[in-house]
């Protein structure tokens, strides 16, 4: 009986296994993660601003509305190298943006209005502050894993911490020209300032801060 109530209705089966907050989570992340790979349709695949060169210290670069600006990180010490190393970038999208996507995913798909609800629901209660994508290549398999990285996002006065996140196991892609390549989206659960700072951290590095990157919304004037 629950085999067929788990085929028919499977929010409902799952749900008497599954702490509905636990639940809920689950399923707007799955329902990111296919929002994301409707490439025809939505135009969201990987930005290319992600992974097409090496992001320089001062270089500030337009995604999703807000201008991203790379304050310091590691560079190869030879400039004629730089197509060749290692990559490591991030873009950011906001709550607003990621709604919008939804609004667009169900007038194409034809989804019921009571189904988007929900989702957009479920969407604010885990990405109240938005959406960080992180891109990076390593020449090493082992270095390229998630693992070993946390973001840390700071306030415009880059003082207090307003959130911090250890990245999860997540194991690289085949190699290509600048290395093993790696791409995850992390949700973010509280609220952001139109200005902030996000840190990205290696656990096996001798710094304090590895990659340092301000993320500003674009006003008009």
């Amino acid at each position: 009986m629950w085999f067929h109530l788990l085929i028919r209705h499977p929010y409902m089966a799952l749900s008497s296994l599954i702490p509905s907050n636990i639940l809920n989570k689950l399923l707007i992340s799955t329902l990111l993660l296919n929002l994301f790979a409707i490439v025809p349709l939505m135009g969201q695949e990987m930005n290319p601003q992600l992974y097409s060169r090496v992001w320089l210290d001062n270089e500030t670069r337009v995604i999703s509305g807000y201008e991203i600006t790379k304050i310091f990180g590691q560079l190869p010490n030879n400039p004629s190298t730089y197509n060749y190393s290692p990559i490591t970038a991030i873009g950011y999208q906001s709550l607003d943006s990621l709604e919008s996507s939804f609004h667009r995913v169900a007038i194409s798909e034809k989804r019921e209005q009571e189904d988007l609800e929900k989702n957009l629901e479920n969407l604010r209660n885990i990405s109240l502050g938005g959406q960080l994508q992180i891109y990076l290549t390593r020449y090493n398999e082992e270095r390229a894993n998630f693992r070993w990285y946390f973001v840390v996002i700071r306030g415009a006065d880059d003082k207090g911490k307003l959130w911090e996140f250890d990245l999860p196991y997540q194991a690289p892609q085949n190699p290509i020209n600048n290395g093993w390549w790696n791409y995850t989206t992390i949700e973010i659960p509280v609220q952001l300032p139109d200005s902030f700072f996000v840190y990205l951290n290696d656990k096996k590095s001798n710094y304090l801060s590895d990659f340092k990157f301000r993320v500003e919304k674009i006003t008009v004037k």
